[in-house]
């Protein structure tokens, strides 16, 4: 089976279970808590995901880690994905699981990117302008690229809205440069 495919899979469980629940939100920032917890930490991601550390052992690990901060419902998931030897997969397992729950809430995230970072009040004003368009609330995940010189980028799934400056002035540099030059009025 394809890793996106497994953890769509298990991201479908967990979110299935959270949302019977009412605990949507909160598995939500438990497992992003505990994947970016692991990530950030070399020696836990190793001990976490290398094949040859007992399931017990890693299992251990989790308690003791993350102890109370984990609800029971995440707590049993991630000790079943040990069980199954599917811990590798996490990462991709909280992407599906956050993307199954926004669609559930009826978000949509936009990567936006300019040339310097906008102002609360700005990316505030985006994301209205965005929903309106959309018809779907907006969360926005900025970065910032210094060499669109100006303007934004907006990709919102698979749709791209490129209103950066470095487009518009490639497109005119190549409306230019495909333009036939013709002798304007000059006399001897």
């Amino acid at each position: 089976m394809l890793k996106s495919q497994l953890a769509l899979k298990y991201a479908q469980a967990i979110f299935e279970l959270a949302q019977e629940k009412g605990m949507l939100d909160e598995v939500e920032k438990q497992l992003t808590l505990v994947e970016s917890t692991i990530s950030s930490h070399n020696d836990l991601a190793t001990l976490f995901y290398h094949p040859r550390v007992p399931a017990e052992a890693k299992k251990d690990t989790i308690r003791k880690v993350f102890g109370s901060e984990l609800t029971e419902y995440v707590r049993n998931f991630l000790l079943l994905l040990v069980d199954k030897r599917r811990e590798t997969a996490l990462r991709a397992i909280v992407h599906e699981f956050i993307q199954l729950a926004n669609q559930a809430r009826n978000i949509v995230e936009a990567q936006v990117t300019t040339a310097r970072p906008l102002s609360p009040e700005a990316q505030q004003a985006l994301a209205a302008k965005l929903s309106a368009v959309t018809g779907r609330n907006v969360a926005l995940k900025t970065a910032v690229d210094d060499s669109i010189l100006g303007g934004v980028v907006v990709k919102i799934g698979d749709k791209l809205i490129d209103g950066s400056v470095a487009r518009q002035l490639n497109s005119l540099k190549a409306a230019l440069l495909s333009t036939e030059l013709t002798k304007i009025g000059v006399t001897d």
